[in-house]
């Protein structure tokens, strides 16, 4: 791969944003034919002319507009480094945090009032997804932690159980008898609404309906895991909820928990992340997040780090 300097990237972008080489040197305090080297240099160095003149001054090229795209990221990128590591706070800069529906409904906003509090100077970038949608994107590189409901398989991941989650049928109340346990045969007679597959709740319910050799019924599916809890509180439907989102509902009465028959595998919460991106930062993390999870209503599961360099099976 031909190499290309940080100089000449500085030099491309000035040229771009003032569209005047003259104007380009005067601010990176160079002389003009010393900007015009460096553009000459980049492009030779990526094959492709970046720059044409026209009547309003120079342009990008079509291939100049992608450059542009890469080069600012990578100034970007290099001045975070720069502040991160000269601000001595490891959480600063920008976090790339990934979230399952479950621990964003129950956790995430406290664990983002903290991070602020905390490390005002962190930019946090959210993706909130179902698990397997994560494990993806951490296998890709492109979330630094992410908080799952299941274990992950891949090579070279690193993986701490933070809760332990309660998973259970709901109705609202007066649909079902809340004394009968609730078969497969009984639920397939009402409306059932779930996450759309491969999310593990739509897992659960597969499996739950296989293990008792009962037909999979026409199952609703919504996407957005709160609007399936209001589903479930309004009387709409019946689903499989992680309990932790139906606390208050259930203590107030408002909804209804039923045992299952065959019985609901409970979940574990855990962290996530690719052990190339394990360091401090990450620490902090999940110091915190088991802060959080403390004052919740999941269970605290004991600190325990498994680093994955191979499948593991999964939920």
């Amino acid at each position: 791969m031909k190499r290309y300097t940080i100089a000449q990237l500085e030099a491309f972008l000035a040229v771009v944003e003032s569209g005047s080489f003259r104007v380009a040197a005067e601010r990176l305090g160079v002389t003009q034919p010393s900007i015009s080297l460096r553009i000459r240099e980049l492009e030779s160095a990526l094959g492709t002319g970046l720059l044409e003149r026209g009547k309003g001054g120079v342009r990008c090229t079509e291939a100049g507009l992608l450059a542009r795209q890469y080069a600012e990221r990578s100034i970007e990128v290099l001045d975070e480094m720069e502040r991160r590591l000269s601000s001595g706070d490891p959480l600063s800069g920008s976090l790339r945090l990934g979230a399952s529906n479950t621990f964003a409904l129950s956790c995430l906003p406290a664990l983002l009032r903290t991070l602020e509090a905390r490390h005002p100077r962190l930019r946090v970038e959210l993706t909130i997804s179902n698990s397997s949608t994560l494990r993806s994107l951490l296998d890709a590189q492109q979330l630094d932690i992410a908080f799952l409901v299941d274990a992950l398989a891949g090579p070279h991941f690193v993986v701490e159980p933070l809760a332990a989650c309660d998973i259970a049928w709901f109705s609202r109340r007066g649909m079902l008898d809340p004394q009968q346990p609730l078969t497969p045969r009984e639920a397939r007679d009402h409306r059932i609404v779930t996450m759309p597959a491969p999310s593990p709740i739509h897992a659960v319910i597969s499996q739950w309906f296989a293990h008792a050799h009962v037909p999979l019924p026409t199952l609703d599916i919504c996407n957005d895991m709160a609007t399936l809890v209001r589903l479930v509180k309004l009387g709409v439907a019946i689903a499989v909820v992680p309990a932790c989102l139906l606390a208050d509902e259930l203590s107030s009465g408002e909804v209804e928990r039923h045992h299952a028959v065959p019985t609901l595998a409970q979940w574990t919460i855990y962290a996530a992340s690719h052990i190339g991106a394990r360091g401090r930062a990450n620490e902090i993390i999940i110091e915190i997040a088991r802060a959080v999870i403390a004052d919740s209503p999941l269970a605290p599961a004991p600190a325990t780090r498994v680093i994955l360099p191979s499948a593991t099976a999964r939920r």
